[in-house]
Order: C-alpha cells, then structure tokens, then sequence
C-alpha cells in the first residue's frame, strides 16, 4: 500500500514542476508595427507674382517657398516686360510681357536659388531661402537700368 506521504510530495513536486515550468515567462507579443513614412508632397504650382521694376520687393511672395517637383511660374502683373533667369543657370524662362505667365521651371531639390530679371538689374529674388536676396548697387544714375 501506497504511503499518503509519498503521495502528498509527489503531487506536491509535480505542482511544483508544473508552476516552475509556467512562471517567469510571458506569452510573446504581438510586435509593435513600424509606422508607415510620411507621403512625399505633392508635386504643385507656385506662382511668384511680378509687382514692379525695382529691387527685391518687386517680386512676390519673395523668398519664394517650394518643394522639390514644384513648378515655378512667374505672372507679369507690372506694366513693364521681365526677362527671367536662374543665377545658377539651370533655367532661362524668357521674356515675360505684361499680363502673360512665364514658362513653368520644375524645382529638382530643395537647395536654395537665386533669380534676377536681365532688363532690371536691381530685380532680385530667392527661391527657398531665409530670406530675399540685397540687390545690387544700380550702376545707372538715373535708375531706369535697375
């Protein structure tokens, strides 16, 4: 005949056995998803509006603010005509009379640019930087060249 002691410890070291085996560890969990990156924007239209002959004001917005695959238009709305150049070379958008739009120039980063105007050479801008450029000193001393 079986002992109650005998019994009694071994139901007590398989109790012990079975709770050893299931403490101290957790189910796994399920892993935290990575957040999927934010969209690049939207590539838009930025239009930079032609509001005079002279200086840095005679653009607006300016600095101008783009995204890289923006395209750039610049809109006469001066009674003189512009002709309008990217100080890196990258683009020459041609004349621009009163009341017409520009050619389009696709921004290919976001790095900041200059601009000027050929036949007012005080017409000074900036596309993505802190602020707008100084102009240059007019070497015309009645400033119809600027």
């Amino acid at each position: 005949m079986r002992s109650p002691f005998l019994f009694g410890a071994g139901f007590a070291i398989v109790g012990a056995l079975a709770l050893w085996s299931c403490g101290g560890s957790s189910a796994p969990s399920a892993p935290t998803p990575t957040p999927a990156p934010a969209p690049a924007p939207t590539p838009s239209s930025v239009t930079v509006n032609i509001v005079g002959s002279i200086g840095n004001q005679a653009y607006r917005p300016n600095p101008v603010a783009a995204n890289s695959g923006d395209t750039v238009w610049f809109r006469n709305n001066d009674s003189a005509m512009h002709h309008i150049v990217l100080d890196d070379g990258s683009a020459d958008l041609g004349d621009v009379i009163p009341g017409a739009t520009s050619r389009g120039w696709t921004l290919r980063n976001t790095n900041p640019t200059n601009f000027h105007c050929t036949l007012h050479t005080s017409m000074v801008g900036s596309i993505n930087a802190a602020k707008a450029p100084d102009p240059a000193p007019c070497p015309d001393p009645y400033g119809y060249g600027c």
